[in-house]
């Protein structure tokens, strides 16, 4: 379970961002809007530190794309522990290798919502992220449609925001805000 010990998962774009969260106690972390250089350097931090789990935004990376390929190199020498994207063909090759998928749905409103379902049931991940995160009735909708666990990405920036979406029932939460990266956040054990 990589998103279920969190509170908030942090989402940074480099190594320096990537020890910071580490150091509030976040044991899984986002890699996301980064380089490949960057991911050479967290793959390096994470090697050195056992139980640290490295989840790879496959869409948001400089220099990968998001085929079937792509997951294939990745699994063969980065191992991340979670690949998200909005591929449901990237989905599908992550599951086989044996990489935890996350499929991000971008649901705003009916017809993303009914498209972002055909997507699901195609690619049938173990994680849906639904963006952006800060619309209740989504997470809701998505978790009672498709009874996968539901993490709420995207503009979730303030302790209200988190609030909402764990009320809405998101299983998990990641966030690019640094705010939501201190201990009483990344921790279930400190969840009010």
């Amino acid at each position: 379970m990589l998103f279920e010990n969190q509170r908030v998962t942090p989402s940074v774009s480099g190594a320096g961002e990537f020890m910071k969260a580490a150091l509030e106690g976040a044991e899984a972390i986002v890699l996301a809007q980064s380089s490949m250089e960057e991911l050479v350097k967290v793959h390096k931090i994470c090697r050195r530190r056992p139980g640290m789990k490295l989840l790879l935004h496959l869409d948001s990376m400089k220099g990968l794309s998001k085929t079937p390929e792509a997951v294939s190199f990745l699994a063969g020498y980065i191992k991340p522990d979670a690949l998200i994207t909005s591929s449901p063909q990237a989905a599908v090759e992550a599951r086989r290798h044996g990489i935890t998928s996350v499929l991000r749905c971008f649901a705003f409103d009916e017809e993303s919502i009914d498209s972002s379902l055909k997507l699901i049931e195609r690619a049938n991940p173990d994680y849906v992220q639904v963006v952006p995160g800060v619309i209740p009735v989504t997470i809701r909708l998505m978790r009672a449609k498709t009874g996968l666990p539901v993490l709420a990405g995207g503009l979730v920036r303030t302790d209200a925001d988190v609030c909402r979406a764990e009320k809405a029932g998101a299983t998990g939460i990641t966030s690019s805000c640094p705010d939501l990266w201190q201990a009483a956040y990344v921790s279930r054990a400190k969840r009010s």
